[in-house]
């Protein structure tokens, strides 16, 4: 009798073993997995739905995440976006750097740089080089918001880094003077990036008057095929504004001005094309709207605000999607310049440039912080 109590009590205590070791194993797993960029589950009920949920959409979890964080907010326009100076909103595509990146800057103007596959390449350049990227890095995005199309949510997203510095548009001397054509359908910048950055291809880029171009390649940091399948081929707003009124504008004026018409004021010596306005364009990789950054700093043009916006904190010069209608000129667009805040630039200008897509309704969240460290992941 004593012995049957005993190999029952020992028994009893094996399975509490049992469990108890099942527990901390169940623990160290998901730990792991929460190091290794599983999802932060936060304290709000409705955010660890959108984790939970393995059918969750990206664009629903952003709207969860508006419940219960400041730094997701809604505009007057409706449209949600990330604001403040260092929101977690990266995301990982599933990109990679195919090769390593040195980037080398002016040893006179660091806002001067260039991106070299090689240390010595660099150097021979006599510029100040850095390594930038090793291969196979992940080729990082961040996300603006959750937009409304046609009543459906999409989610718009940013390169975390531009791919380089180049001209919105140029033009035969005969054409405007040689300063390009302030219609984006049609525009260089537009090729560019619906098409040799899109084929992570290499070809000829824009960067001055009266076409002149360099040799630029997208093998290395281009939209890979896998992650094609993601973006969605949005209509892109080409509404302009006049160059006098910039500085006064609220960004309601703003978006609004993007939802309206690209206007051909000028018939002077710099007005001569004879190309079509559009005031919507649909392709898979745009540009930042004017709007986008002004509702994510709360604030209106003002360059000061910079400092408190993610979406400039650190950059240079950088063009926007949106033409600017103009008295004197057909070739003006809106560059952001830190210095002046927005402003009307001839489209052969250079500046960096960032890619923006919008992602498909059906993508959904799989796990990740959206730190830099840990970013976001979909499927």
């Amino acid at each position: 009798m004593q012995k049957m109590k005993l190999k029952k009590r020992n028994f009893i205590l094996l399975i509490i073993g049992l469990i108890i070791f099942i527990c901390i194993l169940i623990e160290v797993s998901y730990t792991f997995w929460i190091f290794k960029g599983g999802p932060l589950v936060p304290s709000s009920d409705e955010v660890k739905k959108c984790y939970k949920n393995h059918n969750y959409l990206l664009s629903d979890c952003l709207y969860s995440i508006n419940n219960s964080s400041d730094s997701l907010v809604k505009g007057e326009d409706n449209n949600l976006r990330f604001i403040g100076s260092s929101p977690n909103n990266y995301l990982d595509l599933g990109e990679k750097y195919s090769s390593i990146i040195y980037r080398g800057y002016s040893l006179t103007n660091e806002n001067d740089y260039k991106d070299f596959i090689s240390m010595s390449d660099c150097l021979d350049e006599n510029r100040k080089c850095i390594l930038k990227y090793h291969e196979n890095d992940p080729i990082l995005w961040r996300i603006i918001g959750v937009y409304k199309i046609n009543d459906l949510s999409y989610v718009k997203i940013i390169r975390d880094d531009s791919i380089g510095k180049y001209a919105w548009d140029s033009s035969i001397s005969d054409v405007n003077g040689g300063y390009g054509v302030n219609e984006w359908s049609s525009s260089k910048l537009n090729n560019l990036l619906n098409g040799i950055f899109y084929n992570r291809d290499s070809g000829e880029c824009i960067i001055g008057k009266e076409n002149k171009s360099s040799e630029c390649s997208f093998v290395n940091n281009g939209i890979d095929n896998s992650i094609k399948k993601y973006l969605y081929e949005a209509s892109w707003n080409l509404g302009s504004i006049v160059d006098t009124d910039i500085k006064s504008l609220s960004n309601i004026d703003w978006y609004n001005k993007e939802l309206g018409v690209n206007e051909k004021l000028c018939n002077g010596a710099y007005c001569n094309d004879e190309i079509t306005r559009n005031n919507n364009y649909n392709s898979y990789i745009g540009l930042l709207n004017p709007s986008d950054y002004l509702f994510s700093t709360s604030c209106n043009e003002n360059s000061m605000c910079a400092k408190n916006n993610w979406l400039v904190d650190g950059k240079n010069a950088f063009w926007t999607i949106m033409p600017s209608s103009s008295l004197s000129s057909n070739s003006y667009a809106i560059m952001y310049n830190p210095l002046n805040g927005f402003e009307a630039t001839f489209t052969s200008s250079v500046a960096d440039i960032y890619p923006v897509a919008y992602l498909k309704r059906e993508v959904k969240i799989m796990g990740g912080f959206g730190t830099k460290e840990r970013p976001y992941n979909i499927y």
